[in-house]
């Protein structure tokens, strides 16, 4: 496991931002990493959705359980399938010129990668600061 965390500052109001995040089912529509998520199911504030993802020409299948606490953050958890475990916040924080997002938690790293920590923690940090940016950017043409 390898703790994360990226940030990064986004030109509209945090509303803006979370209605963005909390629409999970569109997110292959904008991001290099989803490629399909669909709900499962909903309970309150919470739903279950299963989803594909790829990185490093590697598809990732699990079922995510985010929770919505509007304006304020997401959380995620990997709860079955690849990254099992992986818990991540997604925490909005409203600034002068917007909204600063702090993505940040523990990532459950596969076989292998596990011996390469440091190495992967790079890697992933990237890839996450840069799906930050696209975020950004699709929220900020709207």
């Amino acid at each position: 496991m390898v703790q994360i965390k990226v940030s990064e500052a986004v030109a509209a109001q945090p509303d803006k931002v979370f209605a963005l995040l909390s629409d999970f089912e569109k997110a292959p529509k904008y991001s290099n990493y989803w490629k399909s998520v669909k709900a499962v199911s909903q309970e309150g504030n919470s739903a279950v959705y299963e989803t594909v993802a790829e990185a490093e020409g590697r598809k990732i299948a699990s079922k995510t359980r985010m929770t919505k606490y509007p304006n304020e953050r997401i959380e995620a958890e990997t709860i079955d399938g690849d990254g099992k475990g992986t818990k991540l916040t997604f925490r909005l924080q409203s600034i002068p010129t917007g909204t600063q997002i702090t993505l940040e938690g523990d990532v459950v790293l596969p076989g292998f990668a596990k011996l390469l920590g440091s190495v992967v923690k790079g890697r992933i940090e990237s890839g996450m600061q840069e799906e930050l940016k696209i975020m950004k950017n699709t929220v900020e043409k709207t």
